[in-house]
């Protein structure tokens, strides 16, 4: 194989592996001069998008001054920027820096915490707003969680049946004890107590006790998986794939780094969730639309004790109804409970990983076998 062909097939698998979701297994993908690369364009739009929402502007200034103030800030940041690379010694016509360490970045952002018309403390919380979203955009490009979250909606679009099935074998029972709750006056006079940000936090603990449970999970079947590589089935693994047939000698298949168990473990976490938030939101659509049938008003307010937060009032069978903000808490955290439940069915129930987690199980087996392959396309190229 040419130099220039086995280029050229050495792309497609990187393409290939980023379009799974799983960048981290392409070689030197987390390198710092490549990951700079990637993320530097996101970094200037946080920056641009920080200033219009938070950094230039100020709520007492009439309109004029906070576009001046927008227009100055974004001003002063191009300005540092530039300075910055004159002192690194740089080139001012290239388009991004060559190396975005920790101390370029930290006095970066720096630049319109500086310029704000604000108190230390608030610049301070500014530069650190900054800096938090800068590490958020590395984990998103790093772990190439919008190719992940692509991948595992097209999934469920593509598995809706089984998942319907799933919800159909299992739901009815669980419904019974989920509609009991639903009339149990406690769980009303909690919801009528939590704000926002109180039943964001609740939903967040349970999707972590999810999380935490299908990672300790997978992290056993993938020592299992890196110990089982069955070449004779390693051309019938790599099908769809850019290696289209694996040579049952060819493969070499070199102990995972952390990221790359990091990155498979994202991709099985982020397609389990979906699937237990498509099925929680099944189950709240429901749990709403019965409650606004048969739990009226008046019944919240006596349960409670208090006037209920009215988010809406429309006519239903030709009554008036009203959606209240306890129905839709009691709703939510009951089907954030089934998300759970159908999370931890997916991963530990005999009879119901086949129907998902399973099926993961083989895409992460093909997903090794054509790192195998690509490995053994890296070591030619190496050698010649």
């Amino acid at each position: 194989m040419t130099n220039d062909a086995a280029e050229v097939r050495r792309r497609e698998f990187e393409t290939w592996f980023v379009r799974r979701g799983v960048p981290q297994l392409i070689v030197g993908y987390s390198s710092e001069p490549r990951m700079d690369a990637r993320a530097a364009p996101w970094i200037a739009a946080w920056l641009i998008v920080g200033t219009l929402l938070f950094w230039g502007r100020n709520p007492t200034w009439p309109l004029w001054a906070n576009a001046a103030g927008v227009a100055g800030t974004l001003v002063v940041v191009a300005l540092g920027f530039l300075a910055i690379r004159r002192l690194r010694g740089l080139s001012l016509v290239r388009r991004t820096l060559d190396v975005l360490d920790i101390l370029l970045l930290a006095a970066f952002v720096a630049i319109p915490a500086a310029v704000i018309d604000a108190s230390p403390l608030e610049a301070l919380a500014a530069w650190l707003n900054a800096l938090l979203g800068i590490g958020v955009i590395y984990l998103v490009v790093g772990f190439g969680l919008p190719e992940i979250a692509q991948w595992a909606i097209g999934r469920i679009a593509s598995e809706l049946a089984q998942i319907v099935g799933l919800i159909g074998r299992t739901l009815p029972l669980l419904l019974i004890l989920v509609v009991f709750l639903l009339f149990a006056a406690e769980i009303w006079e909690a919801a009528h107590a939590l704000s926002g940000l109180e039943l964001a936090a609740v939903l967040a603990l349970l999707a972590l006790i999810a999380a935490v449970l299908i990672v300790t999970t997978f992290r056993q079947e993938l020592a299992t998986l890196e110990r089982s590589i069955d070449w004779d089935r390693a051309a019938d693994e790599a099908v769809g794939s850019p290696a289209k047939a694996v040579d049952p000698e060819g493969g070499v298949q070199v102990p995972l780094g952390w990221l790359e168990r990091a990155n498979l473990a994202t991709l099985v976490l982020l397609g389990v969730l979906l699937q237990a938030m498509f099925v929680a939101l099944v189950v709240m659509a429901f749990l709403v639309v019965f409650g606004l049938l048969v739990i009226p008003i008046e019944i919240q307010e006596r349960w409670i004790d208090a006037d209920v937060t009215v988010l809406a009032t429309f006519a239903l069978l030709a009554e008036e109804r009203g959606l209240s903000w306890e129905l839709v808490a009691v709703s939510s955290v009951l089907s954030g409970i089934v998300g759970l439940y159908f999370a931890g069915l997916a991963v530990t129930d005999r009879g119901h990983r086949a129907d998902y987690f399973e099926r993961m199980l083989d895409e992460v087996q093909q997903l090794l076998s054509v790192r195998a392959a690509y490995r053994r396309l890296i070591g030619v190229m190496t050698e010649v």
